[in-house]
């Protein structure tokens, strides 16, 4: 089956060297006139890797993926809880909670609120790399892009 991803799109390797990893694809890339592939940034893994298109399909998330990816949220805010106060702990919780429902009633404009405020928020508060590089809030937000309409 031939896919025409683009750069953002949320993939899945489904065979292969990369069977079961999923990521974020960063662009397009031919290895010879005859192998079309991408390379694709690893969620757990963190890198780049070229990956056939053949062995590629999308990631498609269920609301049952995105429920985890909110408790992995969560959990982040909880273990890093040192390094913020209270009251936007607090807040941060009770956003996500937010989230959560708007995503689950179908409700495109508060999902894409809610994302921007978390998102907005947890860089600002940790300061940190890997906020930016969060694959939680990722899925989240190709979740919503793609399901949401």
């Amino acid at each position: 089956m031939s896919e025409n991803y683009l750069q953002g799109n949320r993939v899945i390797a489904f065979q292969g060297k990369f069977q079961g990893k999923s990521g974020e694809v960063i662009r397009s890339e031919y290895s010879n006139p005859f192998q079309h592939g991408y390379i694709v940034k690893l969620d757990e893994e963190g890198i780049e890797e070229y990956i056939l298109e053949m062995d590629l399909q999308t990631e498609n998330l269920k609301p049952d993926d995105i429920d985890v990816e909110i408790t992995e949220l969560q959990k982040l805010i909880n273990q890093e809880a040192d390094k913020i106060s209270g009251k936007v702990k607090k807040e941060l919780t009770e956003h996500l909670s937010h989230l959560q429902n708007a995503l689950k009633s179908q409700d495109k404009l508060e999902s894409d609120s809610e994302y921007t405020y978390i998102s907005k928020e947890m860089k600002r508060v940790f300061q940190d790399k890997s906020i930016k590089e969060n694959v939680s809030l990722k899925k989240i937000k190709h979740y919503w892009e793609k399901s949401l309409k």
